[in-house]
């Protein structure tokens, strides 16, 4: 009952962000205007490796999924090192604000991060782990996990409890221990939800966020909730059409709540799932959509949206090959050419992430190359795309 009303209280709370946003490196564009397909990404200055980046790690780099927070930090999942690295916009280690001391976490897979500054981490195993970036930066003075009498949060300066909430913990333990999470996505805000994929049990789960805990911050916050998941429901369960899944990895969401997943298995191996009510439904269909074409994708590892929510997926074995497909309007479902230099000619090296800025920066973890990949919305005369076929 305490529980219950410590998250009434908190609630409202839970719906604002907490970090301010930096400016975002501008992007050069010529005078012309073309339309909003007609791009192309030009790979930009020094790749991102350990050296250049500050960064000293017992064995070499290995990023296998990048997300970008609401303040523009760069969270990058380092599997060999067991590490979360946040960079800043300039390609640095952040040292500052205890943004370098986010703790060792076996086997990170893949990593999400919330408005509310919540990082969500995934390694294959049954549990999720969440880190909080605001706590850490502005620090706690007290924390609460029940209330008083009178019905208000019960702070207490427990350091055993302050450090807890700080470091990773878990947000969500799977009642089966064979569950192996691979990818993690949070829903729309108003949502309250969390999405994640299983491939030991080749389904989509929804979590939805509790408030568990709060926190009183040094910068003068009266209480900061902390959330956990509990499990809500299966999305998707296990097959070879659309709107099932086999043997799934990544997942990512759009402001309308649809859902958009890649896997191994299956015939089709990158997935949209258009939300209809409190369901979901197939985005695409095969033989209409050339997204859904049987042969297209060989083992697609991560998928990112980026303006119009258009779909961007690096196929893995494919050569490395990144691909783009139209979300919205007439040629929704077809790709679209990523121009005639930079992005379009690169191959990979076994990447396993990409992710998308606001400012249509890609950034690839080109992982067995041990370095991070940047790519950058231009037009000008020269590298105008030809139309795709």
């Amino acid at each position: 009952m305490r529980l219950a009303i410590l998250t009434i209280f908190l609630l409202t709370l839970a719906i604002s962000g907490c970090g301010d946003r930096m400016a975002l490196p501008s992007v050069q564009r010529s005078d012309n205007d073309f339309g909003a397909n007609d791009t192309t990404y030009i790979r930009i200055g020094q790749d991102w490796t350990a050296p250049s980046i500050g960064y000293n790690a017992p064995n070499p780099m290995e990023p296998v999924d990048i997300v970008i927070g609401e303040d523009n930090y760069l969270f990058v999942a380092d599997l060999a090192n067991d590490r979360i690295i946040t960079l800043t916009q300039n390609g640095q280690v952040a040292r500052d604000l205890n943004l370098d001391k986010i703790h060792p976490v076996a086997h990170p897979l893949a990593i999400d991060i919330d408005a509310k500054l919540n990082l969500l981490i995934v390694n294959g195993s049954n549990t999720i782990y969440v880190w909080n970036q605001y706590v850490n930066m502005y620090g706690m003075l007290s924390a609460a996990v029940d209330t008083n009498d009178q019905g208000d949060p019960d702070f207490i300066t427990d350091k055993t409890l302050i450090d807890s909430l700080k470091s990773v913990h878990p947000f969500y333990v799977d009642d089966d221990p064979t569950a192996s999470f691979q990818g993690i996505a949070f829903a729309p805000l108003e949502d309250n939800a969390v999405y994640v994929t299983d491939s030991q049990n080749n389904r989509i789960i929804r979590l939805n966020l509790v408030v568990t805990a709060a926190a009183r911050m040094t910068s003068g916050h009266v209480a900061l909730p902390m959330f956990s998941g509990i499990f809500a429901e299966e999305i998707a369960s296990y097959g070879s059409g659309a709107g099932t899944v086999d043997n799934p990895r990544s997942i990512t969401c759009d402001q309308s709540g649809n859902i958009y997943f890649t896997q191994l298995g299956g015939n089709f191996l990158v997935q949209k799932l258009k939300k209809q009510g409190s369901s979901f439904i197939p985005g695409y269909t095969l033989y209409e959509d050339p997204i859904m074409d049987l042969n297209r994708f060989m083992g697609p590892n991560d998928i990112a949206l980026g303006q119009d929510d258009a779909i961007f997926v690096v196929d893995t074995p494919d050569s490395g090959r990144v691909s783009k497909f139209v979300n919205k309007g007439t040629r929704a479902g077809k790709s679209t050419n990523l121009g005639k230099t930079g992005l379009a000619l690169a191959r990979f090296n076994r990447p396993m992430g990409i992710a998308v800025s606001d400012d249509e920066m890609v950034y690839i973890a080109n992982s067995a190359e041990h370095r991070i990949e940047r790519f950058q919305y231009s037009i000008s005369d020269s590298d105008i795309p030809i139309e795709p076929q």
